[in-house]
């Protein structure tokens, strides 16, 4: 987790998105105009004879009302904090990416050798009763018995290396490494099944997830840009100071310009605001709902989950075997199992290790789900809360 937040690329992406909402709200922040000044010269000829040089310059500035100004940047303040924001919930995002590739690549690798040692063991069981049968000590069903069973077993080992294979690249995506990765050697801590959530995880959640704060900078953003286009309805004005000389006479004047709304008043771009506003409060509102929606059922399945897990250690207790596939054979080989039975107990051996991975599996995901919808990465590696 802390690799994949280290170096993935699109956390790389986020920076970047800050940095250009603080160069956006630097420019808001900036007066609308700038003075403009203007410079007309001009030779005149008079009509009694002769000629006049005259000039006239003229220095004018726009002035903003309404608040204008203000709007702009409260709006671009709020991007910048739902671009930071967003890009916490990218970071957190990476890490639950990251804990679940890891999680499936490590199961997935066990299932693997898992189903090797099955393939194996049934190919070395088929050439011993292909062997029987040349003695006279097995017949043709015992053969195509144990042929039908290494033919599965094949199969499901095909499988298992493409399952496999698949979640290397998932892996190696959710980590953001760049290139090929080899040999990768999966492991996991033990999961502490003893371990409960805080009080309140609903208000945990509310308090903790920065995808909610984004949309909350969101309709702040949305808000502040309504006041701007109602500010926008009141027209701005320019101011201008002119002096020159006209037939030998100095000239000064001044002057205000105010635009007519007549043509258009802006309610248009004023009632979309609002419109657009009201749409991020409701799209708000029903988000808030569907974070207490899975936080409770992130709490049920973790419930769940962990129930599994205690009362698969409780049926499983201390193995008295640590390879119970090959103890099979070898009753096989001593004559004590018949071909179906040892066909039987290699195969449910291999299920319930399956079994119980997948429920060691289900635990992981689990926890990291509800890691994830509480908004904190590290409830996943915590241990028991008193």
């Amino acid at each position: 987790m802390d690799a994949a937040v280290e170096q993935h690329p699109m956390l790389k992406v986020s920076k970047m998105q800050i940095d250009e909402a603080q160069g956006e709200l630097q420019e808001q922040s900036s007066y609308a105009y700038n003075p403009e000044i203007s410079v007309e010269p001009q030779r005149r000829r008079l009509n009694g004879g002769g000629s006049s040089n005259d000039y006239y310059i003229t220095l004018s500035q726009g002035i903003e009302l309404g608040g204008k100004q203000k709007y702009r940047e409260l709006s671009t303040q709020a991007t910048v904090e739902a671009a930071k924001f967003k890009s916490d919930t990218m970071r957190q995002q990476v890490s639950f990416n990251a804990a679940r590739a890891l999680v499936m690549l490590h199961f997935s690798k066990r299932e693997l050798v898992w189903r090797n040692k099955q393939a194996g063991t049934l190919l070395q069981l088929h050439r011993a009763i292909v062997r029987q049968m040349e003695l006279g000590e097995a017949n043709q069903l015992d053969v195509n018995l144990s042929k039908a069973s290494l033919i599965q077993a094949i199969n499901a080992e095909a499988q298992a290396k493409q399952g496999h294979a698949m979640n290397v690249s998932m892996y190696v995506m959710a980590v953001g490494a760049g290139g090929d990765i080899k040999d990768i050697q999966p492991d996991l801590p033990k999961l502490r099944v003893n371990w409960r959530p805080l009080s309140e995880p609903v208000e945990i959640a509310m308090r903790s997830r920065p995808d909610i704060s984004v949309k909350v900078q969101m309709l702040a953003q949305q808000s502040a840009q309504a006041d701007l286009a109602r500010a926008n309805r009141i027209p701005d004005v320019t101011v201008g100071l002119m002096a020159g000389r006209e037939a030998g006479e100095q000239l000064i004047s001044m002057g205000i310009t105010i635009p007519i709304p007549v043509l258009n008043s802006h309610k248009g771009a004023y009632r979309a605001a609002l419109s657009r506003a009201s749409a991020y409060k409701t799209e708000l509102e029903w988000f808030e709902q569907r974070v207490k929606l899975e936080v409770q059922e992130a709490l049920f399945n973790h419930t769940t989950a962990m129930q599994a897990l205690l009362e698969m250690s409780k049926v499983e207790g201390k193995s008295s075997s640590p390879d119970n596939i090959e103890l099979a054979k070898i009753a096989f080989d001593a004559g004590e199992l018949e071909i179906e039975e040892v066909v039987v107990h290699i195969n449910q051996i291999l299920e319930s290790r399956i079994n119980s991975a997948a429920i060691v599996k289900q635990g992981w995901l689990a926890r990291i789900r509800l890691a994830e919808v509480l908004g904190h990465p590290e409830y996943i590696l915590q241990g028991s809360q008193e």
